[in-house]
């Protein structure tokens, strides 16, 4: 989720809300296939931009009692596009190796902990 660049920020699944990836929660958008978001305000109301207070987003857990969002001071967000490491370790290489041919690669490496930013 965090090497996307949408107006509209992914949210966690709801359908495998404990599944993983690299350490980081499945996250679903409709605008990355061009669609706008019919189904998150309605089906998914435990969504983290759906919670409109800091409390209602922190409240918010994952099984385990880990956090599910993360309150950036303005909306909730999923934990990981606010706090993860992955995140920002990802979007520095992105941007420091965006010019070379192998970054896609190179950042793939740093998500997998195969090598350093």
């Amino acid at each position: 989720p965090c090497s996307c660049k949408l107006d509209t920020a992914p949210k966690i699944t709801m359908y495998l809300p404990d599944a993983m990836f690299t350490g980081m929660s499945l996250y679903y958008s409709y605008e990355t296939c061009g669609s706008k978001d019919y189904f998150t305000e309605k089906f998914n109301t435990d969504a983290c931009v759906n919670q409109d207070s800091k409390d209602q987003c922190l409240s918010l857990k994952k099984k385990g009692g880990l956090n599910k969002c993360a309150w950036t001071g303005k909306k909730c967000l999923g934990w990981e596009l606010v706090e993860h490491p992955l995140c920002e370790r990802f979007m520095q290489t992105v941007h420091n190796r965006a010019s070379t041919p192998h970054f896609a690669l190179a950042a793939l490496a740093i998500m997998l902990g195969l090598s350093r930013a």
